[in-house]
């Protein structure tokens, strides 16, 4: 397998930052329709406590492929 230089590296990745902006924000008017209560908890709030945990994974993933691949070196 052959080394890119680092200026033509991929970052095909950082595409999963796009599935907290579309969990919290595109999906919302579609969720707000629905009446579930999750116990007493309205089902629009577990859907954006679910969406925080979701995106800070996205985010701590695209930290951990960044960091594999050596692009934090070269900030």
């Amino acid at each position: 397998m052959t080394r890119t230089a680092p200026g033509n590296r991929r970052r095909w990745h950082w595409l999963l930052l796009v599935v907290p902006f579309v969990w919290c924000v595109a999906a919302i008017p579609l969720v707000n329709r629905i009446d579930y209560v999750f116990g007493s908890i309205p089902f629009l709030l577990v859907w954006m406590t679910a969406g925080v945990l979701i995106g800070s994974g996205a985010i701590g993933l695209v930290y951990a492929i960044d960091r594999r691949r050596g692009d934090l070196d070269r900030v």
